[in-house]
C-alpha cells in the first residue's frame, strides 16, 4: 500500500487554515457582543496625520468592513494558493505562508481592537499605535521573506523574478533585509517625533523596502542578459 507524500501537508494545511478562520470568526463575535452597544452610530473610520478623526461610518458598515477584512481576507489568502499556476512551489515556504497569514490576521484584529476603544471613548494614542504595529508586521513579514519560493501572490513578483529562480532568490533575500531594517524604522520613529515626521518615515519606507528590491531585480535580469 502506498501512501501520497502529499496528503499530510495538505491535510495540516487544512487544519491550520481552520483553526485561523475559527479564531478570527471568534474574536470578531467577542468583540460585537462586548463593544456594539457601546460604541455611537457613526464611528471613527479614519484619523489625519495629527490624530484626529476626519471621516466617520455607520456602526454596521464598521462591523462589516471589520468582518470583511478580519475574516475573509485571511480565507482568501488561504486559497490564492489553489489558483496559482505555481501552486506546488508553495510545499517549499509552507512556515512562511502560515506566518504571514497569522501575521497580517493580527495586525488586523489589533487596529480594529484600537479602533473601537477609541470609538468608546478610551484615549488611545492612535497614529502611535497604527505605525508602530506596521513597523512590527513589516519585521516579521520581512524576517523570513528569503524563504519565499516563486510564485504570483505572495512577495516581490517582479516579471524577471518571476521568470528566473536566481533572480526571485536574490531579489529576495535582498527584499528581507530591507523590509526588517524598514519595519524597525517606522516601529522607533513611531514614540518619536512629530506625526507628519512618522508618517513621512514610514511611506518611505514602505516604498523604499518595494522600490528597492524591484530596482534590483531589473539589474540582475540586465546583468544576467548582457552576460
Amino acid at each position: 500500500m502506498t501512501t501520497n507524500s502529499n496528503t499530510p501537508a495538505k491535510t495540516s494545511w487544512l487544519n491550520h487554515s481552520w483553526i485561523l478562520i475559527a479564531i478570527n470568526v471568534l474574536i470578531f463575535i467577542v468583540m460585537f457582543l462586548v463593544f456594539n452597544d457601546k460604541l455611537p452610530d457613526n464611528v471613527a473610520s479614519h484619523y489625519n496625520v495629527h490624530g484626529e478623526v476626519d471621516r466617520t461610518m455607520a456602526k454596521w458598515s464598521f462591523w462589516l468592513l471589520y468582518a470583511g477584512l478580519g475574516i475573509a481576507l485571511p480565507v482568501l489568502i488561504s486559497l490564492s494558493r489553489y489558483i496559482d499556476p505555481r501552486q506546488s512551489n508553495y510545499a517549499r515556504f509552507e512556515g512562511y505562508f502560515y506566518l504571514i497569514r497569522w501575521v497580517i490576521s493580527l495586525f488586523l484584529q489589533a487596529v480594529f481592537l484600537f479602533i473601537i476603544l477609541d470609538n468608546a471613548g478610551y484615549d488611545l494614542p492612535m497614529p502611535k499605535l497604527i505605525v508602530g504595529g506596521l513597523g512590527v508586521l513589516w519585521m516579521l513579514v520581512g524576517n523570513r521573506m528569503g524563504q519565499v519560493r516563486s510564485n504570483f501572490f505572495i512577495g516581490i513578483r517582479t516579471p524577471w523574478a518571476l521568470m528566473d529562480d536566481d533572480n526571485w532568490r536574490h531579489t529576495h533575500r535582498l527584499g528581507a533585509k530591507l523590509w526588517v531594517a524598514s519595519g524597525l524604522l517606522m516601529f522607533v520613529t513611531a514614540w518619536f517625533g512629530s506625526m507628519p515626521w512618522r508618517i513621512g518615515v514610514t511611506i518611505a519606507g514602505a516604498a523604499a523596502s518595494s522600490l528597492i528590491p524591484t530596482a534590483y531585480s531589473y539589474l540582475l535580469f540586465k546583468n544576467k542578459r548582457n552576460a
